[in-house]
């Protein structure tokens, strides 16, 4: 009866958490949502994200054939690669001056170590990888965050990106606890310990995706209302 429950409740999480992942790309065909280049980048991040998932979720559940498994390998070494450069240039076109100056450094040299790192190791540089990538995507969620509760006034924009910024924490950072776990920790090569490790990354990713979805489905439905007194401080697309 337990591993019933279970199969059944992992199967609504996963299932859930990958169709939620595509949703943010879908709102991009609001009319006052296309412009945001900010919003592109994060709508194509989820759509990877989503893309990625389903192929894993299709491999896992014994469906796919043999001879696609080098394929969906090689999408998801992908989207490892991609993953941290897509979510370090959303963070830098949603800043401005020098914060935004300071983010594509970081992003250009991340993308030179990554491409150092898989010359000379190869696949066996992909954890590494990973592990730098979610302390990146932590480091600048909280630093977004941080900002944020420092203004007093906040535009339609900001005001949408901090549920990007609360999202993508608690999904790395969930991400990092079963990083954690499945190179230092023993049970994590156990059946057992994998089952729970993927449960967590699912329910994680349910939540992270609803939260982003959140967020952007408030800017997507809100008009933008002008405030002469922040005319000149206030977000404007053309800048991000």
């Amino acid at each position: 009866m337990k591993t019933g429950f279970h199969s059944v409740f992992y199967a609504i999480v996963s299932n859930g958490a990958i169709v939620f992942c595509f949703i943010p790309f879908l709102f991009l065909g609001w009319k006052n949502m296309r412009p945001i280049r900010t919003w592109w980048v994060l709508g194509i991040y989820w759509l990877l994200n989503g893309i990625d998932n389903l192929l894993e979720l299709r491999f896992a559940s014994g469906s796919a054939a043999s001879h696609l498994f080098v394929q969906d390998q090689e999408v998801s070494i992908a989207y490892t690669v991609l993953e941290t450069p897509l979510l370090l240039m959303a963070f830098a076109l949603a800043k401005q001056g020098r914060s935004r100056k300071g983010l594509l450094l970081v992003l250009a040299l991340f993308i030179v170590a990554e491409s150092i790192l898989l010359r000379f190791r190869g696949h066996d540089a992909l954890g590494l990888i990973i592990g730098s990538g979610l302390g990146l995507i932590i480091l600048y969620s909280v630093a977004g965050l941080w900002d944020y509760m420092k203004k007093m006034e906040h535009s339609r924009f900001e005001n949408s990106m901090v549920f990007i910024y609360a999202s993508l924490l608690f999904s790395q950072g969930s991400m990092l606890i079963i990083y954690i776990f499945a190179h230092f920790h023993h049970a994590a090569g156990t059946a057992a310990g994998d089952a729970d490790s993927f449960l967590l990354y699912y329910i994680a990713l349910l939540l992270s995706a609803a939260i982003a979805c959140a967020g952007l489905w408030s800017y997507g439905i809100r008009k933008p209302r002008p405030r002469p007194w922040s005319a000149s401080s206030g977000y404007s697309s053309s800048s991000s």
